[in-house]
């Protein structure tokens, strides 16, 4: 089963973004938890399904507990492999069992609709007791296979690489590697049930988050202009930052009431991150890494210059990305600009709020570039039901897909609003969700899942496409500057911010690594500090913003955010050739789609032409944002001049 955690892909750009301050709504705020709490599902239907219908996978909890059991008989069988594991014909049947068989399929079914239910309401304890049978299963499975690993290992490396290069294995040989690594460290049997036994706690940090956070803070209340007391929730908070109906006054005032939400729990949120990250730190040297990131690289086999290239990238980049900032000041008029400022387009284009149905449609039509079978797909997913579209009052705000049960079409989780930037997370999500399902109808079980790294490439190029789409079909200089804007948010967004989030998180790790704790106060001002960095002078933040790490759920996923930088710089090369016509980059786009994990994420991306190993990859990236800038600058300036 694996880390559960990391199954939910792309808690959504929009939505995590706007979870920090930026996007279209880039206050210094995190728009995340609070939506779920704004909006019923009182939605007229229309010929786009717009709730899940979990019974698809079970009709009852009955139904659920029958395959609960099921499952724990087979888990029993694993047993039966112990001191077997010498022929590639017995590994290979074991590979079979543990990972393609009844109990893989059945715990995959389990495990998606327990988290299913979980996310259309935390609170939900059905489903919270489903969740914890799913763990405990999890690390009994892990404590069952224990044995397997050091006994394959026990072998000579010469007798392994004999095993391996069986017939048997042919085209697997990547699923494998491990065994014939020499520098891979295999515990013992001993230590791999300790690791199994510990990992049932290893998300316990998320799920207090995800409770407190989304379910049992309470909202704070605004004055409205008409004198009566609201709940301040992220749709209203919305609602008064994109509206010209509401003067700047009670856009800063909103900002600063949500800016206190979470500012009297810090010590406890410092509390949960620390023992998220003292319990990744020891995983990896348990497995014999020298620090987190080490380990995460690994898992993800991808070097871990990626992360320090795109450091240095983003911090090359940040003169631009001011540049960027000071013309949206200009172009608005502004003496001083604050995050909710950035809630305001410099445009006088007013999009409106779009019905669910017209968005798809747009998306639809804006991927249309990318041929018949994509868009075949897209429609064939975006039918089922199994796409949950609308905010509710216990619904998570988050937004993802998974596709865990490769038995039934990928699984949609949004929270539509009608504002372009959740438009833009139809074409995200949907973009995890055409890719997971490509995979799985071209790939052997061993390698449909493609990995997190790649996954956001896919969701990523749908975005940039997608912008690019309506760029080029706006009416006049107005709808296009706003649009314009939209992309140079995307790309803001989904490398810089991103990048200031990944330096944040290295503090965090780096600090329990060196045996410190993490203070809440130091972390607060290491996250100002960072922001400072990257921002300049050009949005000034209330003091109460440096408490806003607090509100990222993206940190309990260990070394998790910076993929959205590495995968925007590489989905801006891949979009970009799509974009320009070139010939072969769609075919060559469609066959990375179809590849899921059947070798590394950097052999899988040079399939589209990107080299994530080379700077001048992220050079490239640079240049695109550079020339966008630029021609922001142009239509600013002849707008101030009018």
């Amino acid at each position: 089963m694996g880390n559960r955690a990391s199954r939910f892909i792309a808690l959504g750009l929009a939505t995590l973004i706007a979870l920090t301050g930026c996007v279209s709504n880039s206050s210094d705020f995190i728009i995340t938890g609070q939506a779920a709490a704004s909006t019923s599902t009182a939605k007229k239907e229309g010929k786009y399904p717009t709730a899940w219908d979990l019974t698809i996978l079970y009709k009852s909890e009955k139904e659920f507990n029958e395959d609960y059991e099921k499952a724990k008989s087979l888990l029993a069988q694993i047993e039966d492999f112990k001191g077997t594991l010498n022929t590639a014909e017995n590994i290979n049947e074991y590979f079979q069992f543990v990972e393609f068989s009844e109990f893989k399929e059945l715990t995959s079914k389990m495990e998606v609709y327990a988290d299913m239910g979980t996310y259309l309401n935390p609170s939900d304890s059905k489903f919270q007791e489903m969740c914890a049978k799913i763990i405990t299963l999890d690390a009994e499975k892990n404590k069952a296979t224990a044995f397997a690993d050091p006994e394959i290992c026990s072998m000579s490396l010469a007798d392994r690489k004999k095993i391996f290069s069986d017939p048997i294995f042919k085209g697997k040989e990547y699923r494998y590697r491990k065994y014939t690594d020499p520098n891979f460290k295999c515990l013992t049997e001993d230590e791999k049930k300790v690791v199994a036994t510990l990992s049932i706690g290893q998300d316990y940090a998320l799920n207090i988050y995800n409770i407190f956070y989304n379910i049992e803070n309470p909202n704070p209340m605004i004055t409205m202009p008409d004198g009566t007391e609201q709940e301040l929730t992220t749709q209203l908070y919305e609602d008064i930052v994109h509206s010209k109906d509401y003067d700047d006054s009670l856009k800063e005032q909103a900002n600063k009431i949500l800016l206190t939400r979470e500012k009297g729990y810090i010590n406890t949120y410092a509390a949960l991150l620390e023992e998220k990250c003292k319990q990744a730190y020891a995983m990896a040297q348990l497995e014999g890494f020298d620090s987190t990131i080490d380990k995460a690289f690994y898992d993800t086999d991808i070097s871990t210059d990626v992360f320090y290239m795109l450091v240095d990238a983003a911090h090359e980049g940040c003169s631009d990305f001011q540049r960027y900032l000071e013309l949206h000041k200009k172009g608005l008029g502004l003496e001083k600009q604050y995050a909710y400022n950035m809630a305001t387009p410099v445009s006088d284009f007013d999009p409106g709020k779009k019905e669910y149905d017209d968005a798809v449609d747009e998306v639809i039509d804006s991927l249309s570039v990318l041929g018949t079978d994509y868009t075949d797909l897209f429609k064939k997913i975006i039918t089922s039901d199994q796409v949950d579209v609308y905010p509710t009052s216990t619904k998570s705000s988050i937004q993802f897909m998974s596709q865990e049960y490769k038995n039934e079409l990928p699984w949609v989780f949004l929270n539509y609003n009608g504002h372009p930037d959740s438009i833009s997370a139809i074409a995200h999500e949907m973009g995890h969700a055409c890719y997971g399902e490509f995979s799985t109808e071209n790939q052997p079980a061993e390698f449909n899942e493609p990995s997190i790294f790649t996954h956001e490439v896919a969701s990523i190029t749908n975005e940039i496409i997608h912008y690019n789409y309506m760029i080029e079909h706006s009416k006049d200089n107005e709808e296009k500057l706003y649009y314009l804007e939209e992309l140079i948010t995307l790309y803001s967004n989904t490398f810089f911010y991103q990048m200031m989030y990944s330096e944040f998180e290295d503090y965090l790790y780096k600090t329990v690594e060196s045996g410190s704790s993490i203070d809440a106060e130091a972390a607060s001002d290491k996250w100002a500090e960072i922001f400072k960095t990257f921002r300049g002078d050009k949005i000034i933040s209330f003091p109460d913003s440096k408490y806003r790490w607090t509100t990222i759920p993206h940190f309990y996923y260990v070394y998790y955010v910076y993929q959205y930088a590495a995968d925007i710089t590489y989905a801006n090369y891949i979009a970009g050739r799509i974009n320009s016509g070139e010939k072969g980059a769609v075919d060559e786009y469609m066959e990375f789609l179809k590849s899921g994990s059947s070798a590394s994420p950097a052999d899988l991306l040079k399939k589209t032409g990107v080299d994530p190993l080379s700077k001048s990859t992220y050079d490239e990236m640079l240049k695109t944002y550079k020339s966008l800038v630029d021609e922001y600058e142009e239509l600013v300036n002849a707008k101030i001049k009018k």
